[in-house]
């Protein structure tokens, strides 16, 4: 069999072309809108959480006998432990706990705790017999619904980390579960899986990037998560200095460009935007997920797990955070969340195409934090095909140009259906995808190429191979 292009037969699929919504992407922003994009180091190291498992921190802190888990939780009743605390049990849990190393407050844990109803591991609770109750404290039958089973497994939720937001040092009661902050997906007729997604608030304002994240799995919450979670200080002031107007203003002197009066792609809002302070070099952001160092600042969690330490510790390690020696403390890093108070504005500038340009300001000082433009751009892989065959009868016997390369591997991404990947820079794509893996003698079977990949096509018979 002669086929003058190999991806012939790879359509032999028969994958039909969708068309690409998505915007095509300029192979340069200069002379756009978005042509100043600039995210301040201290926003975008936030994306890159630094976290430390429980179990590993005696080593850290040069202590080879050191029951983490069992020492006194800094944070929960005197003479508890986390482990107790949390009902993690005496043994793995420290293996069940990672610590945000730049707050101290838990950043995952996973736990096996009947909230609900159901047949996971030690879970006897029951409907109708009192066993869960709402807020007007009358026990409630199963569920029948997808939008009960959220109502019942939002109020168990929302009562766990009440009954634990000491262990936990955070307030649950005034800064999660506001109204219209709180998103749920119920896997399953019956809600086998249902998982949370709260947004953390502070004085009414939304903590951009900051959440509370629960799984509950046959009835059992198997693990919470909280995310970029540091301590606010009670007298953060969430009156700004500068208007919206004004705020908008300085976007448009970062920018150099116009606004178009009157009109914006998002609604103003004041938010409080999370920061990584102490970052060791200004002009980079933070890739570590795993710390191997233990914070020395604006953190009460390390500062007072130090103070429970053995004395035979050496000085070195143990000493208390500020003092003079700390500061060449090995253990020690130096990043730590901080929050400022920001308008989140969307201007439109004249002469603006496709793009929708996001600004984050100080809502006191009038700093930029970040002007991005939010659209994703996609990419699209393609090349000429024979649909069904080279034969030259009709349509499907016809080369036919820039079809699209469904599920392809094009550097680490896959392409969609109609061949779309994300990114518009240097892209490699290959003759393989999850499905199908061309293996011939046509020689290499790779494309190195920005802003789209287009295998072109010959129109003739440049490979054979045996069917």
């Amino acid at each position: 069999m002669i086929i003058s292009n190999r991806f012939a037969a790879l359509l032999l699929l028969r994958v039909t072309s969708l068309s690409n919504a998505f915007v095509e992407p300029d192979a340069e922003k200069t002379g756009t809108v978005a042509e100043r994009e600039f995210v301040h180091p201290a926003v975008s190291a936030v994306s890159s959480p630094v976290s430390i498992a429980m179990d590993s921190l005696p080593a850290l802190m040069g202590v080879a006998n050191m029951d983490v888990p069992q020492v006194d939780n800094p944070f929960g009743p005197s003479g508890t432990s986390i482990n107790e605390g949390l009902g993690l049990g005496d043994s793995e849990g420290g293996k069940k706990i990672s610590v945000d190393a730049r707050s101290g407050i838990p950043a995952f844990v996973d736990l096996v705790k009947p909230i609900l109803p159901g047949n996971g591991v030690g879970n006897s609770l029951m409907w109708s017999v009192g066993a869960l109750h709402l807020h007007d404290d009358e026990p409630h039958g199963p569920p029948v619904t997808h939008k009960e089973i959220e109502d019942i497994a939002l109020v168990a939720v929302e009562n766990w980390f009440h009954e634990n937001e000491g262990y936990l040092n955070i307030d649950s009661r005034s800064q999660l579960f506001q109204q219209g902050r709180t998103r749920m997906a119920v896997h399953g007729s019956t809600g086998e899986m249902i998982q949370l997604s709260a947004e953390r608030t502070f004085k009414g304002l939304a903590v951009k990037g900051s959440r509370a994240t629960a799984t509950i799995k046959k009835g059992n919450l198997i693990n919470i998560g909280l995310e970029q979670w540091g301590q606010i200080d009670e007298d953060f002031n969430v009156e700004p200095s500068i208007t919206a107007e004004e705020a908008i203003e300085a976007v448009a002197d970062h920018a150099g460009r116009e606004v178009v009066e009157g009109k914006l792609d998002c609604k103003s809002e004041l938010v409080i935007l999370s920061m990584v302070q102490g970052l060791q070099d200004a002009t980079t952001t933070t890739t570590t997920t795993t710390s191997t160092k233990i914070p020395k600042v604006k953190n009460d969690f390390f500062s007072k797990l130090r103070g429970q330490l053995p004395a035979t510790v050496d000085s070195d390690t143990a000493v208390e955070d500020g003092s003079e020696d700390n500061n060449e403390d090995a253990s020690a890093v130096d990043e730590y969340y901080d929050f400022k108070l920001v308008w989140k504005v969307c201007p439109v500038f004249v002469g603006q195409q496709q793009e929708m340009m996001e600004a984050y300001v100080n809502a006191h000082t009038s700093e930029v934090y970040s002007f991005v433009d939010t659209v994703d751009y996609f990419n699209n892989a393609r090349g000429s095909v024979y649909p069904t065959s080279n034969d030259g009868k009709g349509a499907d016997g016809s080369l036919q140009a820039d079809w699209p390369m469904p599920y392809m591997y094009v550097g680490s991404q896959t392409t969609t259906t109609g061949g779309n990947y994300a990114g518009s820079g240097s892209m490699t794509a290959t003759y393989r995808g999850p499905y199908v893996d061309m293996v011939d003698n046509c020689g290499t079977d790779s494309l190195t190429q920005a802003g789209g990949i287009n295998w072109g096509g010959s129109g003739g018979t440049d490979c054979e191979f045996d069917k």
